[in-house]
C-alpha cells in the first residue's frame, strides 16, 4: 500500500489508478458479491461467510476465494447439503464443524497462538451447540478455552461450580435460553468481563430466545455485554476485541 502511495506522490500513478489497485488489494469482486479480504487485518477478526440465503454455487465460490487468500475459511448457518458439498470441494483440507459452523483449513497451516483465555459457559446442554460454534472460532484464532457446560440456575449451586471451573479465564461468554438469568448470576460473582448470549432454547411464551434476551437486557448487574439471539459469531468477535485490547496495553502498544 505504501508503494502505491509513494508512486502516486512521484506522479507515476493517477488517483484513479491508485484507487483501482487499492480496491483489488482489499476486495475481491464477483458477479454478486464483494469479499472483504482486508477485514482480518483491519479489525483482527476474519470475515465469516453467512451461508443461509446464499445459493450453493455462491457459497462454494466465495469459500474458495477466501480459502485461496487466507488458507482457511469460516462459514456460519451451514445446512447439511452445503456442508457435504463443501467437504467434497475441500477434500484435501481439514474440515471441522460445530453446531452450524464450519471451518475449512489448509492442512499444515499453523494456528498462531494468542495470549488470552475465554471461559465458555452454558446454562443447559441444549445451549452447547451455540457455545461450540463460538469456541471453534476462538480456537482457530489462537485463544485458549475453558468449558463449563450445563451449570444453569435451576440448581443454585451450579453457577458457583461453573465459575470455579472457569476461574483461570480472562473473560466469560455465557449462553442461556429459557429465562436467561445465568449471565446475571455469573456477573454478580466475578469482576471478569461477561458477554451474554441468549439462545433460542425453551418453550411457550418467549421460548425462542426472546424471554432470555429481555432478561439479559434488563440485567441489574452493570457492565454485562448482551448479544442478539444465537449470535455465537458476534460473541467470539467481542471476546477477540477485548482480549486484543488487553494485549496492546500489556505490550505498550497504542492505536
Amino acid at each position: 500500500m505504501k508503494k502505491l502511495l509513494d508512486a502516486y506522490a512521484r506522479g507515476e500513478l493517477s488517483a484513479d489508478e491508485v484507487q483501482e489497485k487499492l480496491m483489488r488489494m482489499l476486495y475481491e469482486e464477483g458477479e454478486d458479491f464483494l469479499l472483504d479480504l482486508h477485514r482480518g487485518h483491519r479489525i483482527g477478526f476474519p470475515e465469516v461467510i453467512f451461508a443461509e440465503g446464499k445459493s450453493v454455487e455462491q457459497v462454494l465460490v466465495i469459500s474458495q476465494a477466501l480459502f485461496d487468500r487466507n488458507g482457511h475459511v469460516l462459514l456460519s448457518s451451514v445446512d447439511r447439503e452445503k456442508e457435504g458439498l463443501l467437504r467434497e470441494q475441500f477434500a484435501d483440507a481439514e474440515v471441522k464443524n460445530a453446531g452450524r459452523l464450519l471451518l475449512v483449513r489448509r492442512k499444515g497451516l499453523a494456528v498462531k497462538k494468542m495470549a488470552g483465555c475465554v471461559g465458555i459457559i452454558t446454562a443447559g446442554t441444549a445451549d452447547v451447540p451455540f457455545a461450540q460454534e463460538c469456541g471453534l472460532i476462538l480456537e482457530e484464532l489462537g485463544f485458549d478455552l475453558i468449558h463449563a457446560y450445563d451449570i444453569g440456575a435451576a440448581g443454585m449451586h451450579r453457577p458457583l461450580l461453573g465459575l470455579k471451573k472457569a476461574k483461570g479465564a480472562d473473560l466469560l461468554i455465557v449462553f442461556a435460553g429459557m429465562d436467561g438469568v445465568l449471565p446475571t448470576l455469573i456477573a454478580s460473582l466475578t469482576d471478569m468481563p461477561v458477554i451474554a448470549v441468549p439462545t433460542p432454547v425453551g418453550y411457550g411464551h418467549g421460548g425462542q430466545g426472546t424471554a432470555a434476551l429481555s432478561t439479559m437486557l434488563q440485567c441489574c448487574v452493570p457492565g454485562v455485554l448482551v448479544l442478539n439471539i444465537g449470535n455465537s459469531v458476534g460473541a467470539a468477535a467481542a471476546a477477540v476485541r477485548i482480549l486484543k485490547s488487553f494485549q496492546r496495553r500489556a505490550g505498550g502498544e497504542t492505536r
